[in-house]
């Protein structure tokens, strides 16, 4: 199921040009780390970022939850930090020590028999645009 809709990730991010590159890596703790590299922001302190997301163990029926954004101080153009993020907040489960952004960022309903990474990732970027 992961490969699939990674594969499915991938195809997308391409066709809307929302990034270069997407990995999928095992977590300790059973979960994917899924990480889209490059992707284009406006009205932010930067023009790229990557984003990071879980697929938590027992995904796709436990859903995404959050995100985080490659290297920790992203803020708006104008310098305010953005509503409901934090530079202190590790990936649960990773291991390898980061420099990110969290953003407190929430699915408001979640169908593990038509939801995606592809449709998590639509929310993410329904966070980024526009930036606040």
């Amino acid at each position: 199921m992961h490969e699939a809709q990674l594969e499915e990730l991938k195809q997308r991010i391409s066709q809307r040009n929302w990034g270069t590159e997407v990995t999928m890596a095992d977590m300790p703790n059973g979960g994917k780390l899924i990480r889209v590299v490059g992707i284009p922001l406006t009205g932010w302190n930067r023009t790229h970022a990557n984003v990071l997301f879980v697929a938590p163990p027992g995904y796709p029926s436990a859903m995404p939850d959050c995100f985080w954004v490659e290297e920790a101080g992203l803020r708006l153009a104008n310098g305010d930090t953005p509503q409901n993020t934090n530079d202190s907040n590790p990936i649960p489960g990773d291991t390898q020590p980061r420099s990110a952004t969290w953003f407190s960022w929430h699915v408001q309903s979640w169908n593990p028999n038509k939801d995606s990474l592809t449709s998590f990732f639509h929310s993410i970027m329904d966070r980024l645009r526009p930036a606040r």
